[in-house]
């Protein structure tokens, strides 16, 4: 499975901390899970992204609504009890900053959009990568908070402290460099 150095490092990080208690990850599983909804979530989005206007934005609602789902898949796959409340909280937190990360490159698809044919394709492919890059970086970071706490501290943790978790984790993460990896994952793919 084709997976960049910083989700590489992150799994890494992950079998580290689950080892301590007794637990084992399979690295392969969870690159699958971050690699398939982040490509699922780029063809969604490219499909979006070909309505002139508010293909971008329906296209961050593919973007954040496949980000929980992924969550909850890792978590399953790392063995970590999160109910979907707290799963949606951290949702947010790292979807609110990577939606204004990733806002100049929506914009710009939404303004291509409107030109005929070649701009519907240009803002489908735009929307696309953007979209699998944030998934992508999304699921980088949760690993990364769950490697950082630790699986019984993150499973004891209110809404708010995961939240601030999630804002801990995303300050380690170089997104220019994440958005590079994702999109060297992405044309791999």
């Amino acid at each position: 499975m084709v997976s960049g150095s910083m989700l590489k490092l992150v799994i890494h990080d992950l079998e580290e901390e689950l080892r301590k208690v007794g637990r084992e990850v399979n690295a392969d599983d969870i690159t699958s899970i971050v690699n398939t909804h982040a490509l699922t979530t780029a063809a969604s989005a490219a499909a979006a992204g070909v309505v002139p206007g508010a293909g971008s934005t329906i296209a961050l609602g593919i973007a954040c609504t496949s980000t929980v789902v992924m969550y909850g898949r890792l978590a399953k796959a790392v063995g970590v009890r999160l109910n979907n409340g707290l799963i949606k909280a951290v949702a947010a937190a790292v979807g609110a900053d990577l939606s204004a990360y990733i806002a100049t490159f929506l914009l710009a698809s939404a303004a291509v959009s409107f030109i005929p044919f070649f701009g519907s394709l240009s803002a489908a492919a735009m929307t696309g990568i953007s979209n699998f890059a944030f998934v992508y970086i999304a699921g980088i970071i949760f690993l990364k908070i769950i490697a950082k706490f630790g699986v019984t501290r993150i499973e004891s943790m209110s809404e708010s402290e995961l939240t601030r978790a999630a804002k801990d984790a995303q300050s380690e993460v170089d997104f220019k460099q994440a958005m590079k990896e994702a999109k060297q994952v992405y044309k791999s793919k």
